[in-house]
């Protein structure tokens, strides 16, 4: 039986028996009836090694959501449900700008260190202070994986740390079968927040094609109010040197906007499943997602007790993406043949208030009104080719393949001050223009070896080229004038190899360990930072002028773990032991008064954890689990020209994170089934700049350093609870997320002129109705 095959009968199957594609070891689990047989480790399929394989099979830590999961949880995006993934954390809420982690392997940089794919079609970006991870809504998805540790020989080297999959529900050829949902959500102290949506499977020849098709419109209410006031800028003190009291001044904001953060979502998904007979699959696919934010989730620090900001501009976010791809999948006996074509086209607009970030730098400017647009695209092509070994049940199982993508990023900037001409000589302080074209050459292989029946040794490689043009226009007075850079050029070549042992004591009783190498590519700064107009950020790094480019960095992690059932399937324990050993990290170094930033290298790093989740069937539908994650990831070898001292954590990285869940299921009549569901979610507190210090001028005109107060981000503990009711066709779901209301400060930003942070959505109770057919 060939892979696909495999995958549908395995779907079938599950549809038979009335339950979803479940990961064991995950923490929010599906609905399980009372009655019904437990789920059978054999039906829970994921793709993390590029074939179909059991979640417990698999010799590595993954972490598996279905779309039920998804659901039930009420989860928009990845965010959502991170805190319920061991290991995996991120950095800046909004979405479209955030920056996510794993184990550690932490950065804020222009490489991210986290694959994210749609469907095996790698979706990274270069991540700017403009523009982040792309962020797939859930719409009509079949699971969500977690892959951990370096996935460098399958997935390429912005997967180091780990990846990220989206799996997208695939078209049925045998069965007519749809679902519309609709729902509405109250947020303390915000607007209200409300969703529809449509999927549609329509088998057009029985057995041969089907289409599938859906769209999602969501609605999420604002929670932060505008509203004239005062604005506090930590850069400068209203008292002489060297009492230190931050200057706190009129916002001269006019706008008065409640809930003015509020967003608005549009998914449209159309895809063909044809096969012309039981070797083919071919399957043409199109994701389109468009997110406007109408202000960002910012609210003012200071003596306000309400989220309230007091910009004086609306500032918008328009994330426009669209993914265009054809799969095409064909049996050769003995072997599966495997073609992926990708095209991906994504555009943010992001419009901001510079008005208090230039009247920082040059105060006579403060009282005029400076709007500041940033235009970030990215196209890729992508082609991936792979052959792999066609049956499941094979002693010798292997995959190779070769890739190539085109990639091209550009950043256009304009920030303009009308009526600043008279005081700075032009109305437009800067424009910058940031093109960079990268090309990747890879050709892959991973293969396992069954010694016995139970002992299973994997190695693998990835031999890699990547070459990178930068070309960089920057001008006005804040840029120091005109600076042009054509052809700054990168070439790097590498390997990235595996080797991995697994042994089954028994079918459901697994201990496995592994070792990979992670591999980034360096390249050229894509800012060319004046030295003059950052001489004072310089020196306090011990530079004269900012790179112009950077290197790589590498780590090797090792990974031993185990993966247990008990009890006839009613405990799931699963744990993992894993050790990071980093080198030349990349990390962005914001240069806070000249209001530019460079990447450079910032060092060694060495990261140690552990990691635990279960899962216990306790009895009569009652469930309990959880996970917790202890994550030590420390700089041992700091590098000079970085704020960064020997000890420091790693950026955006908790030291402990942890979740805990109860449900319990119970019959509602004879036809209805339901479920209470509470959760328990918390993260310690996590670094955020290296910087101990930041730069302050006094009102005598003394410049001087003050303590960093957004050096680290605080701890938090969240709580949800939810109630279900199901029928088969019918799903009712009442739920309240951030029941107590935290409102922990996550993204404080003190260096932009006006002092600002962001916080996790407010209390939260919402209903939603799904209908299936």
């Amino acid at each position: 039986m060939n892979a696909r095959a495999f995958s549908i009968t395995v779907r079938r199957s599950m549809l038979a028996l009335g339950v979803s594609s479940v990961a064991l070891g995950a923490p929010a689990l599906a609905q399980e009836a009372a009655t019904a047989p437990l789920v059978d480790a054999g039906e829970i399929v994921v793709t993390a090694r590029k074939t179909n394989e059991r979640l417990q099979d698999v010799p590595i830590s993954v972490s598996a959501l279905s779309g039920d999961q998804l659901r039930e949880n009420g989860a928009v995006d990845v965010k959502d449900v991170l805190r319920n993934v061991p290991g995996l954390s991120f950095s800046n809420v909004e979405r479209g700008l955030g920056n996510y982690n794993i184990r550690g392997v932490s950065t804020v940089a222009s490489s991210p260190t986290v694959g994210i794919y749609l469907d095996d079609i790698s979706l990274v970006t270069v991540a700017t202070g403009f523009s982040g991870a792309f962020d797939p809504i859930f719409f009509d998805m079949e699971r969500l994986e977690v892959l951990k540790g370096p996935q460098g020989t399958l997935y390429g080297g912005s997967a180091m740390g780990g990846a990220i999959k989206y799996v997208s529900a695939r078209p049925d050829t045998a069965l007519l079968s749809g679902s519309a949902a609709a729902g509405f959500a109250a947020t303390a102290h915000g607007a209200p927040s409300y969703n529809v949506e449509g999927i549609l499977n329509l088998p057009l020849v029985t057995d041969t094609l089907a289409m599938r098709t859906g769209f999602l419109y969501r609605r999420e209410g604002g929670y932060i109010d505008n509203a004239p006031g005062t604005v506090r800028n930590s850069n400068y003190s209203s008292t002489p040197s060297p009492d230190y009291t931050p200057l706190v001044q009129d916002a001269l904001s006019s706008r008065t906007v409640s809930n003015h953060n509020k967003a608005d979502s549009f998914v449209g998904r159309l895809s063909f499943q044809w096969e012309p007979d039981a070797t083919w699959s071919i399957r043409p696919a199109l994701f389109y997602q468009r997110y406007e934010q109408k202000n960002p989730s910012q609210f003012f620090l200071g003596d306000r007790e309400e989220l309230t900001s007091s910009f004086r501009l609306p500032q918008s976010t328009v994330d426009k993406a669209g993914i265009y791809s054809l799969d095409v999948g064909k049996s050769l006996g003995n072997v599966d043949f495997a073609s992926l074509t990708a095209y991906f086209d994504r555009t943010l607009n992001w419009e901001r208030d510079y008005s208090f970030f230039i009247g920082g730098l040059v105060p006579p400017l403060y009282s005029f009104t400076s709007p500041n647009l940033s235009r970030s695209r990215t196209t890729q092509f992508s082609q991936e080719l792979r052959l792999s070994s066609g049956g499941p049940g094979d002693r010798f199982k292997w995959v190779a393949g070769l890739y190539y993508s085109h990639q091209d990023d550009n950043l256009y900037q304009i920030a303009s001050t009308p009526g600043a001409t008279p005081i700075i000589g032009t109305e437009v302080g800067y424009v910058g223009d940031t093109t960079t074209k990268a090309k990747q050459y890879a050709a892959f292989g991973e293969a396992t070896f069954s010694i016995t029946d139970r002992l299973d040794v994997t190695a693998g490689v990835r031999l890699f080229q990547i070459k990178q043009v930068v070309d960089i226009l920057g001008d006005g007075p804040f840029n120091g004038g005109l600076t042009l850079v054509e052809g700054r050029k990168s070439n790097e070549k590498g390997v990235n190899p595996k080797v991995g042992i697994s042994y089954k004591a028994t079918p459901e009783n697994m201990i496995f360990a592994s070792a990979a190498k992670g591999f980034r590519p360096g390249g050229p700064n894509r800012f060319q930072v004046n030295p003059v107009l950052c001489a004072a950020d310089l020196d306090r790094l011990g530079l004269t002028a900012a790179p112009d480019s950077f290197d790589s960095d590498n780590l090797w992690s090792y990974e031993l773990g185990t993966k247990n059932q008990f009890a006839d399937g009613r405990v799931t324990l699963n744990g993992a032991l894993f050790f990071t050993d980093w080198k030349k990290i990349q990390q962005q170094l914001n240069l806070i008064n000249c209001g530019f930033s460079f990447t450079g290298n910032a060092g060694s790093a060495e990261v140690k954890g552990a990691e635990i989740e279960g899962r216990v069937n306790v009895a009569g539908g009652f469930q309990i689990g959880g996970n917790a994650t202890y994550t030590s990831a420390k700089i041992t070898d700091a590098a000079v020209g970085t704020a960064v001292q020997d000890d420091d954590q790693v950026l955006a990285v908790p030291k402990w994170m942890a979740s805990a869940f109860a449900s319990y299921g119970f019959d509602v009549g004879a036809d209805w089934r339901a479920q209470v569901r509470a959760e328990y979610q918390y993260q310690s507190s996590a670094r955020r700049m290296f910087d101990r210090v930041q730069a302050v001028t006094f009102s005598d005109a003394e410049g001087g350093l003050v303590p960093n107060l957004a050096e680290f981000r605080e701890s938090y503990d969240v709580v949800n609870a939810s109630i279900s009711a199901d029928n088969g066709a019918t799903v009712l779901r009442l739920y309240v997320n951030n029941l107590l209301d935290a409102q922990p400060w996550l993204d404080v930003n003190l260096g932009a002129g006006n002092d600002a942070a962001t916080t996790l959505r407010p209390r939260t109770i919402g209903v939603e109705v799904r209908q299936k057919f």
